[in-house]
């Protein structure tokens, strides 16, 4: 006779294997479901991941994706399935950025990274991830997020840098400054609007340039440009768009930068100017305003908002940034 005790764990059994069915079940309807949720291009559906344990549970296509199929994927997939098909470039960024989330030190892990496919090329994926639940002293116990593959929208990305580099290289230079002049500042200011990443925007003018003016005299006065703009152009580098927009006014365009950066640009200008020693017996200084792009904002007022940064900063007495 079976005494109640394997009657009992028999049963057990047969209600987790139950359990096991109904939640593969569940989850399978979930993927279905998300895909018709989350369909928008790119998105390879959600993740979670049972910090305690190592596991990660996530829709296939994260990894279909990568040319994967869904056999030859392990039952239980650990976290490091995917962080060792990372690049190596992208590496330690991404794992920074996930030790600094998992210890509290930023609200979300939103990271974007190369990883490699099954057949050897490498694909971009945005990932996006949170902890939802914690120990009592703060240890991190679960984590969900949601990836997406933006390789194509990279692969158009770095299409139109070539083809504004290109463009770039075909435009007038201004003979003074060696910067861009101003009917490249226009056409770059144009394509605002078309870009997704951040914008930001400087506006510079170096104090008191009509009265060196008229004290030195035209030519001496524009030795004083010549120089701000070799320091200028140098400060924007190859990431940031540089000209002249005005006969006295330089403007700095940030792409994929948010206004604390471009802050950071105008600030190292200004400290450079004020250190260099120009071909004129003056200390020159320069002042600047600096805006972040707002979308569905215009082009005339981004500029509007920016130069008038600017004219406050010259009118508190110069040699300063304001954002």
């Amino acid at each position: 006779m079976q005494s109640d005790v394997e009657y009992s764990k028999e049963e057990l059994i047969k209600e987790i294997d139950s359990l096991k069915r109904l939640n593969k079940q569940l989850l399978e309807t979930f993927h279905e479901t998300e895909k018709l949720e989350f369909g928008w291009t790119g998105n390879l559906g959600q993740w979670f991941w049972d910090f305690t344990i190592n596991e990660v549970t996530y829709n296939p296509m994260k990894a279909t994706a990568l040319g994967y199929t869904e056999e030859e994927l392990p039952e239980k997939v650990p976290y490091e399935f995917f962080t060792e098909k990372l690049h190596p470039d992208d590496y330690e960024h991404v794992m920074q950025m996930m030790r600094d989330h998992l210890e509290g030190k930023i609200p979300v892990w939103e990271v974007k990274y190369r990883i490699q496919a099954k057949d050897g090329s490498w694909k971009v994926y945005q990932d996006r991830g949170k902890v939802t639940e914690r120990t009592e002293d703060g240890a991190p116990l679960f984590l969900k997020g949601i990836v997406f593959d933006v390789t194509d929208e990279e692969e158009e990305k770095e299409q139109l840098k070539v083809k504004n580099n290109k463009l770039r290289s075909q435009m007038r230079i201004d003979a003074l400054t060696s910067l861009y002049a101003r009917q490249g500042v226009l056409l770059e200011l144009s394509y605002l609007k078309e870009r997704e990443d951040p914008q930001s925007i400087i506006v510079l003018r170096v104090d008191d340039y009509a009265k060196y003016e008229e004290e030195l005299g035209i030519f001496m006065s524009e030795n004083i440009l010549k120089t701000a703009g070799k320091i200028i152009k140098d400060a924007a580098g190859e990431d940031h768009f540089a000209g002249r927009y005005r006969e006295t006014v330089f403007m700095i365009l940030l792409d994929d930068a948010r206004e604390e950066e471009a802050y950071a640009v105008a600030e190292k200008v200004r400290k450079t100017v004020m250190s260099t020693v120009f071909e004129v017996p003056r200390d020159i200084t320069i002042s600047g305003g600096v805006a972040e792009y707002m979308p569905g904002e215009t082009v005339s007022e981004l500029i509007h908002t920016v130069t008038e940064k600017l004219v406050a900063a010259q009118r508190q007495g110069g040699n300063r940034i304001i954002g």
